[in-house]
């Protein structure tokens, strides 16, 4: 499965459903998620409580957030971190990587 490509200053849209063992829907206890900037080593968003635990939900990454830090870089890479339930029985984690594309190309020396 090829990476997915999100252009630099552009929101995306995360869902996320969760689900039992046996694929039916599961609502958790706490969900949060974080953001990461791999390329650059930083941190983007710290964990981030989402309000109203459902078996689907949505975040919306803001533009803001998929920026480039390096004009070096043809793109970056970014982190999105989930976790649930943290602390329970049912803690769960998991990360999404995604590749934000320097639109104006990368400036050299």
């Amino acid at each position: 499965m090829a990476m997915l490509i999100v252009n630099e200053k552009s929101p995306l849209r995360m869902t996320m459903v969760f689900t039992d063992f046996d694929g039916d829907p599961l609502i958790p206890t706490t969900v949060e998620w974080r953001l990461d900037d791999k390329t650059n080593d930083a941190e983007v968003v710290g964990w981030t409580v989402l309000p109203s635990p459902a078996a689907t939900m949505v975040v919306v990454i803001p533009g803001d957030n998929n920026t480039i830090e390096d004009d070096a870089n043809v793109k970056e890479l970014q982190i999105f971190g989930v976790r649930v339930d943290e602390g329970l029985a049912g803690e769960a984690h998991t990360e999404f990587a995604y590749d934000v594309l320097n639109l104006s190309g990368p400036t050299g020396p």
